[in-house]
């Protein structure tokens, strides 16, 4: 196997919630082939506890993640493949990487957690069912690529 990891960057509108949570993920997931990092279309100011808190539940370490804008990995990564996590970012982002083909671009839809109302177990309940989704569907896209 080579020791050359492919760039994979997950893209949603904030930068604070899902895709942080998924760059975490496939990190830790698919590491010893992937190098991931997210970014945002309009970056907040901090990733949100409540993402930071359900990955450490997991033994992964976000803390000392910060909201990134795209500009950040614009011409300066071989970005081999791009997910957007949120239809804002799909429909801004749809042709960032231009050299990077159809089959490389996905799609996930996740919600947004941070929408959900209710108690503050309501809510972490809410960032776990994206963790797990992303979980999910992080299994499934490493056994296809």
């Amino acid at each position: 196997m080579s020791d050359h990891k492919r760039f994979v960057i997950f893209l949603c509108n904030g930068n604070t919630i899902r895709s942080q949570m998924a760059e975490g993920l496939l990190n830790h997931m698919g590491g010893d082939r992937f190098t991931a990092v997210s970014a945002g279309v309009e970056p907040g100011e901090k990733v949100h506890p409540m993402a930071i808190a359900v990955l450490a539940e997991e033994g992964i370490d976000i803390s000392h993640h910060k909201p990134k804008a795209i500009g950040t990995y614009l011409g300066k990564e071989a970005i081999l493949h791009m997910i957007t996590v949120c239809d804002k970012a799909q429909q801004t982002c749809p042709r960032i990487w231009p050299g990077l083909s159809e089959g490389n671009r996905h799609h996930w839809m996740l919600d947004n957690p941070s929408a959900t109302e209710g108690s503050e177990e309501e809510k972490l309940a809410a960032f776990r069912r994206v963790r797990d989704d992303l979980k999910g569907k992080i299994q499934a896209w490493l056994k296809e690529v």
